[in-house]
């Protein structure tokens, strides 16, 4: 491993702010895309896409290369074959086959030889960016060889008809904004933007993107120092110290919902500030509103308000993490059709998600938590609209206003106690936490799972039952049923 680790202007900050090496120049890297991308706006915007791409290319590596050192090479060399790939084997079924196979596998494999459970950041945090990008371009590749009419909405958005050059290629790898911690963008994205696509076409000026940009900018450093912040009085190491076994159950189960809660903050922060180097760049340009505003979210990963709002589960994953879970949904899910079965897609999704963010039990804890919740809750949905009593109750708008609070209350919970194992890693650890609160989201999920096979027989009972009445009794009346 060859990262950059010694002593310097870096590692001194670092002791004074209570930070690691490798963290600061993460953090450094990611701040670094804003005057890049004024660089960008006041010199290169307009340029021939080549000069642009050669400009990525050396910024984004330089970057790299900061951060670890002589292990950008792994980039470099993914990138080299998976173009070779594509020269020779293009637009087959073979090709998709084998981006899978070898992109997940070197990132697996990078995973293996980089194994550690403290958070230690090293080259694979951006080669698993890296990975999803490439196997997309594979992808789109293969669907340019589609017939028009056998295109999805989604496809006909990315497909590609014509095989990206290595410059393209490795332009829309190393982009300053997006290589570190995306987010994601599809190629066809890359290269629309840096052919001026969008730009205005009367004025040719650099986009009107600086307030969008500086403003995520704010809002990704609020939420990253507010996780600072907390972090010095409370971090997850508290969670399984034998302080917090002693606690009450009602307490430990608040501090499990801060931790997680906070936890997300360091990645709604650092996903917040590179969406705004992008945005600076006028990559995310995303058309205009009713108003005719323009709109830069066409690389949005955290879509903050409905995050902050959101009081189910549908709502957290269509909000947080965005361009990753639609990556997945497009590339994997969607994809999956064959299966014939939903679930079983969703749970091969799922399991490729943890096995991309890597190889401790902790991720695929996690992820499976999130698909017995998800599907419990869709459970319990078809419980309250089979239900004619509930859907009235919860109909009333003071009974919506205290639901909506319970349900966030529980949504927040659980999505924390999820994280719990994401975050420890270590299954001695978690399973620790979660025999101190007694495995109560495990319990309670489940139980709801379990419980939905006795009480839909009956719903659709009931069901057929208030079917048959209504009927006969526009019957008798005489209606025009």
């Amino acid at each position: 491993m060859a990262n950059v680790t010694e002593p310097g202007f870096v590692h001194f900050l670092a002791q004074n702010i209570g930070a690691t090496d490798d963290a600061l120049r993460f953090l450094l890297s990611v701040f670094a895309g804003y005057p890049l991308a004024f660089i960008h706006r006041l010199f290169l915007h307009g340029r021939p896409p080549t000069v642009q791409h050669i400009y990525f290319i050396l910024s984004g590596l330089l970057l790299f290369y900061f951060n670890f050192g002589t292990d950008l090479i792994h980039a470099v060399i993914n990138v080299i074959l998976i173009h070779l790939l594509i020269i020779f084997s293009g637009g087959t079924t073979f090709s998709v086959a084998a981006a899978f196979i070898f992109n997940t596998s070197y990132l697996v494999i990078g995973y293996y030889l980089n194994s550690s459970y403290d958070y230690v950041i090293t080259w694979t945090t951006p080669h698993c960016v890296l990975t999803l990008r490439l196997t997309a371009v594979v992808l789109d590749v293969y669907d340019g060889r589609k017939k028009e009419e056998k295109l999805s909405s989604e496809q006909k958005e990315t497909v590609l008809h014509k095989s990206p050059s290595i410059l393209e290629l490795l332009g829309q790898t190393f982009f300053f904004g997006a290589f570190l911690a995306g987010p994601q963008f599809s190629m066809r994205r890359y290269l629309s933007f840096t052919q001026g696509a969008f730009t205005d076409p009367q004025t040719k000026a650099a986009p009107a993107s600086v307030m969008p940009g500086l403003t995520r900018l704010l809002l990704g450093v609020f939420y990253v120092f507010l996780y600072q912040v907390v972090s010095i009085f409370l971090t997850e190491n508290f969670l399984y110290s034998d302080e917090f076994t002693k606690l009450g159950f009602i307490t430990r189960c608040a501090l499990i919902l801060i931790v997680g809660r906070i936890f997300l903050c360091r990645y709604i922060g650092i996903w917040l500030i590179t969406e705004g180097s992008c945005i600076l760049t006028g990559i995310t340009y995303n058309g205009k509103d009713v108003n005719g505003n323009n709109l830069w979210d066409g690389c949005t990963n955290i879509k903050l308000y409905q995050l902050e709002m959101a009081s189910t589960f549908r709502d957290i994953i269509a909000s947080f993490n965005h361009n990753t879970n639609m990556w997945m949904s497009r590339y994997i899910f969607k994809r999956l059709r064959f299966l014939g079965n939903k679930v079983l897609s969703q749970g091969v999704t799922l399991f490729y998600l943890a096995l991309w963010h890597g190889l401790h039990s902790g991720y695929y804890m996690c992820f499976m938590l999130e698909f017995v919740m998800v599907n419990a809750e869709a459970k319990i949905v078809q419980i309250v609209q089979k239900s004619p009593v509930i859907l009235k109750i919860t109909s009333i708008p003071s009974v919506k206003s205290v639901l909506w609070v319970v349900n966030k209350l529980i949504v927040t919970f659980s999505l924390s106690y999820a994280l719990v194992s994401f975050i420890t890693l270590d299954f001695r650890i978690y399973l620790k936490i979660y025999s101190s609160v007694y495995f109560i989201a495990h319990a309670a999920y489940l139980s709801v799972i379990v419980l939905n096979i006795f009480i839909q027989p009956v719903l659709s009972s009931q069901g057929q039952q208030s079917s048959d009445h209504h009927v006969v009794d526009g019957k008798k009346n005489g209606k025009d049923l």
